[in-house]
């Protein structure tokens, strides 16, 4: 191997280590500052409304920044608050309707009982008459072994769900201290805004910085980019909801789109969770109509859903619609639900970073200089 090699492929491990450790320590210190990374984002949505504020209406910096965030943490809530008081209305009303729904399915239950297992039953008890003792010993002790390995199941699982409640009450302390460490950290970074970039625009006239301030406005962009596909998205959804409500003639068919548009942002859970259950509860009821309407409608929300968010997506965050599906199904093979954001981001991130021709200067530093000095 010659000597240019030898140092490239030095410079090149070098490389590697370096971008290895360098993410292994980024990993490490979000483990530590994720609050105040969520702030940070929080303040790069917020900051064109204060502003807003402080020019047009000329109001301290300090006030605006808390009006902001009072907008939009009082948007949030009264989302949250709508969406609750639907969700407990709607189940008041199938509350009420609870027991005759029951008495149906039961008699539903027995007749099916009555005209379909009973006689498999009976056919299934002569045949094990019909055995040896010893057979018949066999079939008992299994049925019985069935019956205790089924009761141990379900004590594991009340065990796990009792555990799981134990859980969450004894995580809402943690909860409620991240929320408010969150919003402190929001208001503070929001408040002296400018003064962060005013330090950047000194560091500008050190080499290297130019391009840091470039990937953090692609960054920026991208973060706007996604909030407006995402309200693009579920604006389609609660229409679609809204234009079956009405083909179905649902009682309130505007509150049931609004529910369905706010489980659509829910990363896996999304408005399966609200229409399946719905059609299951048609199906007993014996409404087919309702039941294979809502399933119908179920199906065309997940397929425009799979079909228009990677277009969409990537329309918002500049990215084309093949490299938007693979950085969400990549984000969400690595870090989960919170992949369906952070892998756009990050697919973003790396587009600003070869934007800002950083990974020119890593190959520049790679390849080196193609011959070696000859000495005197």
């Amino acid at each position: 191997m010659s000597s240019v090699r030898l140092w490239q492929l030095v410079r090149l491990v070098l490389v590697v280590l370096g971008m290895s450790a360098v993410i292994w320590l980024l990993g490490i210190i979000f483990q530590y500052t994720y609050p105040f990374v969520l702030a940070f984002l929080l303040s790069l949505l917020t900051v064109p409304l204060v502003n807003l504020f402080e020019q047009k209406a000329n109001m301290p910096r300090a006030l605006g920044t808390l009006l902001a965030l009072l907008i939009v943490m009082g948007l949030v809530s009264g989302v949250i608050v709508i969406v609750v008081s639907q969700l407990i209305r709607y189940a008041t009303i199938a509350a009420e309707k609870l027991p005759t729904q029951i008495e149906t399915f039961t008699a539903f239950a027995q007749r099916v009982f009555n005209e379909k297992i009973a006689p498999f039953v009976n056919d299934a008890y002569d045949s094990i008459e019909r055995l040896n003792p010893s057979q018949t010993t066999s079939i008992e002790g299994g049925i019985t072994e069935l019956g205790v390995q089924l009761g141990a199941a379900i004590g594991v699982l009340s065990r796990g769900l009792a555990g799981l409640l134990q859980s969450l009450l004894g995580a809402l302390p943690l909860v409620l201290l991240l929320f408010i460490v969150i919003v402190l950290a929001w208001f503070f970074i929001t408040k002296d805004w400018p003064a962060y970039m005013r330090q950047i625009d000194r560091l500008n006239e050190r080499k290297g910085f130019k391009e840091f301030e470039e990937v953090m406005l692609n960054l920026r962009a991208a973060l706007f980019g996604y909030t407006r596909a995402q309200l693009t998205l579920i604006s389609i959804t609660f229409g679609i909801v809204l234009v079956g409500m009405f083909i179905l003639r649902v009682d309130n068919p505007l509150s049931f789109a609004l529910l369905a548009a706010f489980f659509d942002l829910l990363p896996y859970l999304g408005v399966g969770t609200l229409l399946i259950p719905w059609a299951a509860y048609a199906a007993i009821s014996g409404d087919w109509f309702v039941a294979i309407g809502v399933l119908v409608l179920y199906i065309i929300v997940i397929v425009q859903r799979n079909l228009a968010e990677p277009k969409i997506v990537g329309s918002h965050i500049g990215l084309n619609p093949l490299a938007a599906l693979l950085s969400i199904f990549v984000g969400l093979k690595l870090f989960g639900v919170l992949g369906f954001i952070l892998g756009p981001v990050i697919a973003v991130l790396l587009k600003a970073l070869y934007n800002a021709r950083v990974f020119y200067y890593v190959w520049r530093f790679i390849i080196g200089p193609t011959t070696i000095p000859k000495e005197r």
